[in-house]
């Protein structure tokens, strides 16, 4: 895991703004630093390594190929390095090291930019082909790893994180108003938008390839929605379909074990974080009980928060004996990393989850080098509660049980928020319960109100009504239709199946993939996502919808393999995720913070949002009244904090740390070193 930046386009010999986007992005990687600058094309390549595989000096990047000619700068990791080495050492090739960024290089030297459809990992790289003079810049299936770009005239510039683009001098302060308005709605941007109008994302599963005049050709080599496309997949699931149940549950884990071994792949120790929760567990138990590695995990808790899960995280740890390291963390504690998630997001990221993201991830790594996730599970095997909830609904829709579930969700609607919280506490009075309730309330009484499946899902993943959103002025009809379009964009086998697209396709790259990136590369730790392996995907996305959604249970199939390596009931629960609890914050001790940062005043500063439907919004909010979202008023919160750390142009200058003057190798014709 690293950081990559560079341009195409200048060939600034002063290294002041290379040294600025190094420093900006310095936790990235700590282990060492380099720099190519070549003046004929102008081209500069840089990179700061996290060392992981091969840790000696021949690891060292940019790295040229074999022959000189194409240079790579590369953050992250290719699990199959091995597989494909031996297939290049079959056909000619040599190699000097023992590191997967070399395999990269000799791969595309052998067949091209069709090389990257062999590599199985989280990858984002930019290859300069001096023998073409095009700048390729290519980032990983499902959007793992981030890769960013400004393009300015004849120049552009690239890194892994909109931050090195600031410390250039490259973002300006213009916000984009359709990803300003996706943000407000669901507290993210998708590729290729960002807040930054200048900066654009590299998108999933795509190759940007930029030619020496600068112009821009982008190429798609694997898209979500031909993963879930039913006509792509028909024949695999028809197969599946026809396996007796135990020999199903036998082939799903084992795809399962050879994507988590994968992601055991390193030269230094590997952790897992282990929320409790089936997904985690599920690693855990495939990890220690069929491949036979020693786990270390880690947790972390909020003592009697309705978001603790340490007890059940706690119970797994034991009945796999793995090495359990356990936190809990206080209200004070988790406050104080408010305050450098300012400087840890770069674009706003609405997601309270990843505060205590961060926490774990420092509290892993003075442990490990690595640690495993469990994101993308929920969406490739039907995780969120509103699958079930929303498809059940859309059932209904020419249905006589339509009219009952309206009148029932209005008379929800009515009663005060106190009342419809204890309404809930009394019939949840024994067993867990959901977190964060009400604002779930809230989007079931706005779904119910709609009339088509695309409208009821948008507003179960909404945070805030469109006639909030117009209030506040950045309801944007783009922003609307891009997200109509991506909801219809796979043609699934049906409408739970497309809720599960939806969300594989934005929210986990956009949030989830983002969040994990930015809160465990602040502490330099790498993380991997065991589920998010291509070829098991298939196989997830390929799966009976009713393996994945049965009888009320979501995960079906999943909680089938984990009834194989624990005790039966242990994961008889609902989701909690790991959330912050942003309304006891926010109405505590954070409301003087949020009443600053949201008045008028401040909001008149940068002109992102109404400073009356703001008043409006956050008065019904702290007053515990109808309408006020606790999730949606942190991301109006995290939103003007961002604005006023980030909508500034920062000089480009060195700052006291380690400059890369002493790095900088020039060229003077193309590819030669």
């Amino acid at each position: 895991m690293c950081g990559i930046f560079g341009a195409l386009g200048t060939d600034e010999r002063d290294s002041a703004r290379w040294t600025a986007m190094a420093n900006a992005m310095a936790h990235r990687g700590p282990d060492d630093r380099g720099l190519k600058v070549f003046t004929d094309p102008a081209v500069v390549l840089g990179h700061l390594r996290l060392s992981i595989l091969d840790l000696s000096p021949l690891g060292h990047q940019p790295m040229a190929s074999a022959d000189g000619r194409s240079w790579i700068v590369f953050n992250g990791e290719i699990y199959n390095f091995r597989e494909v080495r031996r297939e290049l050492v079959a056909r000619g090739h040599a190699f000097r090291s023992e590191s997967d960024t070399e395999v990269i290089l000799a791969a595309y030297c052998e067949w091209g930019l069709e090389a990257v459809s062999r590599f199985r990992g989280m990858f984002a790289f930019a290859l300069w082909d001096g023998r073409t003079g095009a700048l390729h810049l290519c980032r990983d299936r499902f959007g793992v790893k981030p890769l960013y770009y400004v393009r300015t005239g004849r120049q552009l510039y690239f890194s892994s994180e909109i931050k090195g683009l600031h410390a250039a001098g490259c973002t300006g302060n213009q916000i984009d108003p359709v990803a300003l308005a996706e943000y407000v709605q669901y507290g993210y941007t998708s590729a290729p938008r960002s807040l930054f109008a200048a900066v654009r994302s590299v998108r999933p599963g795509t190759i940007l390839t930029v030619t020496a005049a600068v112009d821009i050709v982008e190429r798609e080599y694997w898209s979500i929605d031909a993963l879930f496309d039913m006509n792509a997949s028909a024949d695999l699931r028809q197969q599946l379909g026809a396996l007796p149940e135990e020999a199903l549950l036998d082939t799903v884990e084992e795809s399962l074990r050879v994507a988590f071994e994968y992601r055991m792949v390193a030269d230094v120790p590997v952790g897992l974080f282990l929320s409790g929760g089936i997904d985690s567990s599920l690693v855990a138990a495939i990890l220690a009980r069929r491949s036979g590695v020693q786990l270390r995990t880690f947790t972390i808790g909020y003592g009697d928060s309705e978001f603790d899960e340490t007890a059940y995280a706690r119970e797994v740890a034991a009945h796999l004996r793995s090495d359990h390291t356990e936190f809990v963390v206080s209200a004070a504690e988790m406050l104080g990393l408010v305050e450098r998630s300012l400087e840890i997001a770069d674009e706003p990221i609405g997601d309270s989850s990843l505060i205590p993201t961060l926490m774990v991830s420092q509290l892993a790594r003075p442990h490990v080098k690595v640690a495993l996730s469990a994101d993308g599970a929920d969406e490739l095997f039907g995780g969120y509660a509103r699958y079930d909830v929303c498809g059940r609904f859309v059932d209904r829709l020419n249905s006589p049980a339509r009219a009952v579930q309206w009148l029932a969700a209005e008379a929800l609607d009515r009663l005060p928020t106190s009342w419809m919280t204890g309404a809930y506490g009394i019939l949840k009075s024994r067993g867990a319960r959901f977190a964060a309730i009400n604002d779930k309330l809230r989007k079931y009484v706005r779904m119910s109100r709609t009339g088509n499946a695309c409208d009821a899902y948008l507003e179960a993943v909404s945070e805030w009504p469109g006639s909030a959103r117009g209030a506040l002025g950045i309801r944007s009809a783009t922003a609307e239709r891009e997200a109509r379009a991506a909801f219809s964009a796979a043609k699934c086998v049906d409408m739970r199946t497309s809720f599960m697209h939806f969300d594989a396709a934005r929210y986990l790259p956009g949030d989830l993939l983002t969040k994990v990136d930015r809160a465990s590369m602040a502490v330099s730790l790498e993380t991997r996502e065991p589920f998010l392996d291509h070829e098991m995907a298939r196989l997830a996305a390929a799966l009976p919808t009713d393996w994945k959604l049965r009888g009320g249970q979501n995960k079906y199939v999943l909680r089938r393999l984990l009834d194989r390596h624990f005790p039966p009931g242990l994961f008889d629960r609902p989701k909690r995720g790991f959330s912050a609890p942003v309304a006891q914050w926010l109405r505590g001790p954070l409301r003087k913070m949020l009443q600053e940062e949201l008045s008028p005043e401040r909001l008149k500063e940068y002109g992102l949002l109404d400073p009356h439907a703001v008043a409006s919004l956050m008065a019904g909010f702290l007053g515990d009244r109808k309408g006020g979202s606790a999730a949606g008023m942190w991301f109006l919160f995290q939103l003007q904090r961002w604005a006023g750390r980030w909508l500034t142009t920062a000089p480009v200058r060195t700052s006291g740390r380690e400059s890369l003057d002493a790095m900088v190798t020039l060229s003077a014709r193309t590819g030669h070193a």
